[in-house]
Order: structure tokens, then sequence, then C-alpha cells
């Protein structure tokens, strides 16, 4: 018998993807992760911040990030909006990482120079058997 088990409130791809990366991402860096799914009413916690993942830190100075990451699905990379969200949602000095959906790389690298946006790394995603697979 198959059975998937989807958390509370993760109900598109966009939002499973970012779930499913953050979870990975928890485990592997040595800091705090938090996301920000479509079906967030407030942002978790500076509202000027976008970013669908974020890793940080504690510090007794305040919390600092050390990283985001932004997830994207075929939709959303065809929304001409989706440029001037990357450059609002970059932070100077902060490591920006990108997943999208594979094969769509050549067109997420276009869109990013088009508005002089660099990535610190491009992730490509599919799934199999209706598991997330990032790559």
């Amino acid at each position: 018998m198959n059975a998937i088990l989807r958390e509370t409130g993760i109900e598109t791809i966009h939002d499973q993807v970012v779930s499913e990366a953050a979870q990975r991402w928890a485990r592997a860096f040595h800091c705090k992760v938090t996301i920000r799914t479509t079906s967030d009413h407030n942002p978790w916690a500076d509202p000027g911040q976008q970013s669908d993942i974020a890793g940080w830190s504690f510090s007794p100075r305040g919390n600092s990030m050390q990283w985001m990451a932004e997830v994207e699905t075929e939709d959303s990379l065809q929304n001409p909006d989706t440029q001037y969200k990357w450059k609002r949602t970059a932070v100077a000095g902060v490591p920006m990482y990108l997943l999208i959906p594979r094969g769509n790389r050549a067109q997420a690298e276009r869109i990013a120079a088009s508005v002089d946006l660099r990535f610190s790394s491009i992730y490509e995603y599919g799934f199999v058997n209706g598991v997330v697979q990032i790559l």
C-alpha cells in the first residue's frame, strides 16, 4: 500500500518543495530554518523579507540571516514579476539559492541576468512517485 503524508497547509507544488528543502537544509546546516509558504498570512520575521526559506542563527546581538532560498514553479517562472521579486528579496552579503523545476535552468539564469542578479547556486527539482527529488 502506498501512502503519501502531507503536512497541514502544504497543498501546492511550491509549498511541497519549500517544505522538503527546508527539512533537508535544517539537518545539513548548523542554523535555524524558517519557511514562508503560500498559505502563510503573516511573515515569519521582518515584513520586508520575502524569501521562501531562510537560514538564520541566534546571537546575543540579535538574529542574523545566514542564507535564503527562493522556490519557483513552471508557472511562476513564466510570470514577468518573478525577476522583480528576486531582486527585492535579495539581501546584500547573504547567499541566495534558487530551486526550480528540472529543465528550467537556462530560463532561470536568463531571468536572473536580466536584473543583474547572481544566485549562489541553482538547484533543480522533480517528483518521483509523488516525492520531491532535489538535484
